[in-house]
């Protein structure tokens, strides 16, 4: 398996890959078109990509307009406000592809969107067969590659779900290309161009292609170049990988540096590593092997995305019998194979973070070389290894079918009949009289036969097929002008009037499982938002606030509806959708203001009602505003979440020097604890610092002493010190039978215990029980809040969960009684303490004070706010603008410092008397970026320039 720079005819072989890819295409994305589905993913798709390379384009659009106005450096609609350049920089600026999107008009950016995702993979298929080109495949066997290349598991979710995942496809095989060149002791300067592609697309793809990178090094050092290079061979080459690498990461500079400033500055740092994990759950090592060929299959456990055509198992069983002959496939394949084993290497490659295997892109290119390898030699194959390829199936089968019993999944038959069509074909390919050209022209067809079943079992909308998950044709438009049912039209423009918005959690949902979790082409500021780099400022506050529904994706979400949360973050109106979960759960102060006409049930089902309501408040704080008395830090961390939350009417939190120049703020009265008792619902008293739940229907109700006697207010429960502790694996096991025999529901036939005994057993082994998973919901007539501590699984999402805050809602009389259930069966120990938090005239006054003192005249820019205000005392300006290091300002012209307050935000100090204040937000990173770039720049024409006159004169 040599690599050649010599250039070879391979006639028609782009043209063969294009129809081969346009007629698996037909199946890959028909099966969307006939099923009445649009190329747009639900939740990224339509959360993300698209909307924002609907902004990106604008934006650009914009510069191009008028360069001298800069580009927008702080975004106001990006939550609560973020670094433009932090959220484009992961999804757009570096990407080649959105650029398409300026040539197509506004109208039919969806369309351009959903020819990109077509283009992307296409491309990507280009380049595999380019690098293919060098070595010995023929025509025929380098499309076969191709089609194992692209249409597999990975990039069949991927491709649509998150289409810049496609660019790293594109740019391995140029890599490769580039660093053979550099190993051949050719020119350096295409490897500098592509690692710079790469740096610049995408910094964590980087990252993974980077580590790609280099093992491709060693292991092609150690199995080919070691034999042949001389000491002095070996030095020129490092030092060429080392000038090419530095001028590159130089270049990539103006992107690298603020990505790296924006990362460390994000929800994303500081997880556990590998999410706690030593080994994987046993289900994982259950499927892994049916992972292969199963190309239909979506359970990416631990995004352990293989899925390859059928062909690819007899592909890796050739390589391990042929492994003297191609020792670099052989080796990619074992180290593969331990780094799939272990969750440490997922973690490693995924920053250090979630044992997330996305690094299972680079097995692709391999798999699809080792492909080639077998189509080539398909026709010459030795008795040894068509007796490996016999014996091989049948224990893979036999394997597959032992598992079923575990995970019977359908969507293993199509792979299963392909792989004894592919073995047919590569056993008659090898007996006498078989024309040499026949065997790769079979395979080649059975093949596309393979990809196109898998995608149409992946995609088509049946049994859950991924169809289900795209948007309907045409729903995005809709989506746009009628997410809100014209509730929206009448409200004032923020950027005038400034407030946000928020919707009732866990409510507003649209259809086709779409939640609103960004409002990106809305004229609407929300206080929620979903984007992979978050600021870390968001995710401190949240936390200290104890906000049940944090992630680090989504660090606000609807805060819980806590009343306070949502004054302080400006939310003015509220949206809610009739008859949908929490419906009721109205914070304080939201007075109903419009709704949309009611579409009674026709079956008269008053439950089944559909209506939008906006809800609106007076009690909205002001983007910036005056607060004349502080809390120290120190003392804000003795407070408890509730007494933080509501402390924020009173005064601001900074650290404790400063606060010792403002009066003390205090919280007494406002929150109150509230004794209680929990009871299960078999009618005993239990602890909660022993919780012990043996039955999965038992539920607890949570008794308040007294009610009557606390009036209004808003209900918390504080969960702090939780401790789960699952039974063990056998334990569960005899829970669950024994909950089966004693059913009397069931009737006396269903007593089969060693049914019962194989069901409990399956469920256990494919949970991957036990595990450290559970929730806590607190339930009443307003609707239901949970905590939950995710499954190591979860991969990003995953974090460690030990206490929380469930808002039960503001309740004009409080309830006597609520329902408390834990999720699983285990031991359970935790504090909780009930707090009603007192809303009513009392706070009423000290939002209208605040207001009173807001920042009168407020201009919003693309890069800051400013502002004039009056003070009759000094104090501290507040506000809820997320901080970061990137703002500095200026006070009647004059610089002054910026203030972090309450934990999160940006402040500054004021004196007496009328003030002009101006922030001015900066990209953290951009000029130290440019100014290495420029270096970069120069020193590539340099290297060019020398170059160049090297080969001159050589020649």
């Amino acid at each position: 398996m040599n690599f050649s720079f010599e250039k070879k005819q391979l006639k028609h072989l782009y043209l063969t890959y294009t129809l081969a890819f346009l007629l698996v295409s037909f199946f890959v994305y028909g099966t969307y078109l006939i099923t009445g589905h649009a190329l747009i993913w639900h939740l990224d798709g339509a959360n993300q990509h698209l909307p924002l390379l609907e902004q990106y384009r604008q934006l650009v659009l914009n510069f191009f307009k008028a360069p001298s106005q800069g580009m927008t450096q702080w975004a106001w609609n990006f939550g609560l406000g973020s670094d433009a350049f932090q959220v484009y920089s992961y999804y757009n600026i570096g990407d080649i592809f959105t650029y398409i999107a300026l040539l197509f008009p506004k109208s039919q950016l969806a369309l351009a969107f959903q020819l990109t995702i077509i283009l992307r993979l296409y491309c990507a298929g280009l380049a595999f067969c380019y690098l293919a080109k060098h070595f010995d495949f023929g025509r025929l066997a380098i499309v076969a590659g191709a089609l194992v290349y692209l249409f597999n598991a990975f990039l069949l979710y991927s491709n649509v779900a998150q289409p810049f995942f496609t660019t790293p496809f594109i740019l391995f095989p140029l890599i490769i290309v580039a660093l053979e060149a550099v190993l051949q002791k050719r020119s350096y300067l295409p490897l500098i161009l592509v690692f710079t592609w790469m740096l610049i697309s995408s910094f964590y793809f980087a990252y993974v292609l980077g580590i790609g990178a280099m093992i491709y090094l060693g292991l092609r050092f150690l199995t080919h170049y070691r034999q042949l290079y001389y000491p002095k061979d070996i030095f020129q080459v490092i030092f060429n990988l080392g000038i090419a690498t530095l001028t590159s990461l130089l270049c990539a500079s103006i992107m690298l540096i603020p990505e790296i400033l924006a990362v460390k500055n994000s929800t994303r740092s500081g997880g556990a590593f590998a999410n706690g994990l030593t080994l994987y759950p046993p289900y994982y090592y259950l499927a892994l092997p049916s992972q292969l060929i199963n190309g239909a299959n979506r359970d990416f456990y631990f995004w352990s995305a293989l899925g390859f055509a059928s062909l690819a198992f007899f592909a890796l069983v050739y390589i391990v019998s042929e492994r003297k002959k191609y020792p670099l496939l052989f080796g990619s394949f074992l180290l593969s194979f331990i780094m799939l084993l272990f969750p440490f290497f997922g973690a490693v490659f995924n920053g250090m973070l979630a044992p997330s295997n996305r690094w299972t892109l680079l097995t692709c290119l391999p798999m699809a070389l080792a492909v080639c390898c077998l189509i080539k030699n398909s026709h010459k194959l030795t008795q040894k290894t068509l007796k490996s390829f016999t014996y091989g199936l049948l224990l893979y089968v036999a394997y597959i079918s032992v598992t079923y019993l575990f995970q019977n999944d359908e969507k293993l038959f199509i792979p299963i009949v392909f792989l004894f069509i592919f073995w047919s074909i590569l056993i008659a390919s090898n007996m006498q009289n078989i024309r040499s050209k026949l065997p790769a022209h079979l395979l080649l067809w059975a093949l596309i036969a393979n990809v196109c079943f898998n995608a149409v079992y992946f995609e088509a909308p049946y049994n859950g097929g991924y169809a289900t998950e795209m948007l309907p044709a045409g729903a995005y438009k809709t989506l746009k002008n009628e997410r809100f049912f014209g509730l929206d039209k009448a409200l004032p423009d923020p950027q005038s009037d400034f407030y946000r918005i928020s919707t009732l959690s866990k409510n507003y949902e649209l259809g086709s499982d779409y939640h609103l979790y960004n409002v990106l082409d809305s004229k609407l500021y929300s206080i929620n938002s979903y984007y992979s780099l978050q600021t870390k400022s968001l995710g401190d506050f949240s936390n200290v606030m104890q906000n049940s529904q944090y992630e680090a994706n989504i660090p606000l979400g609807q805060v819980s509806d806590r009343t306070v949360l949502n004054n302080f973050l400006g939310v003015r109106y509220l949206f809610a959708l009739l008859n949908y979960p929490n419906a009721n759960k109205v914070p304080y102060g939201y007075e109903l203001s419009k709704t949309t006409q009611k579409i009674t049930d026709p079956n008269g089902n008053s439950k089944k009602d559909q209506q939008t309501l906006l809800y609106q408040t007076k009690n909205a704080f002001p983007l910036l505003y005056l607060q004349s008395k502080a809390i120290a830090a120190s003392r804000a961390e003795q407070l408890n979440p509730t007494q933080r939350e509501r402390a924020l009417a009173l005064g601001v939190v900074v650290d404790d020097k400063l606060a010792k120049n403002y009066p003390t703020a205090t919280v007494t009265s406002e929150v109150v604890e509230i004794p209680y008792r929990l009871i299960s619902s078999r009618g005993t008293v239990v602890s909660p610092k022993d919780l012990v739940k043996q039955d999965s229907d038992e539920t607890y109700q949570i008794v308040l002493e007294e009610p009557e006697k606390y009036g209004a207010g808003e209900l918390h429960f504080s969960f702090s010190q939780i401790k789960y502790t699952p039974f063990t694996f056998s334990e569960q096991l005899a829970l669950e039978k024994r909950k089966q025999t004693n059913d009397l529901t069931q009737g006396i036939l269903a007593k089969n215990e060693l049914l019962s005994s194989y069901k409990y057993f399956r469920y256990h082994i494919l949970q991957g029980s036990p595990d450290n998973s559970f929730s806590l919901s607190v339930t009443s007539d307003l609707g239901q809040e949970k905590l939950f501590q995710p499954k190591q699984n979860a991969l990003s999402f995953y974090k460690t969960v030990t206490q929380g805050t469930l808002n039960s809602g503001y309740f004009k009389e409080l309830p006597s009684s609520l329902t408390l259930t834990p999720s699983k069966l285990g031991t359970y120990s935790f504090k909780l303490k009930i707090y009603v938090e007192k809303l009513g005239t009392s706070y009423d006054k000290q939002v209208q004070q605040l207001q009173r003192q807001a920042l009168q005249d407020v201009k919003l820019t693309k890069n800051g706010v400013s502002g004039n205000i009056t003070t009759s005392q000094k104090g501290i300006l507040t506000s809820s603008i997320p901080y970061s290091k990137g703002w500095e300002v200026t006070v009647d012209g004059k610089k002054r410092t910026v203030i972090k307050t309450n934990q999160a935000f940006i402040g500054t100090t004021l004196s007496k008397g009328k003030h002009q204040v101006t922030f001015t937000y900066h990209l953290p990173g951009l000029k130290l970026g440019a100014l290495l770039s420029v270096l970069g720049l120069l020193l590539y024409a340099s290297l060019g320039l020398f170059t160049f006159l090297k080969n001159k004169r050589i020649h």
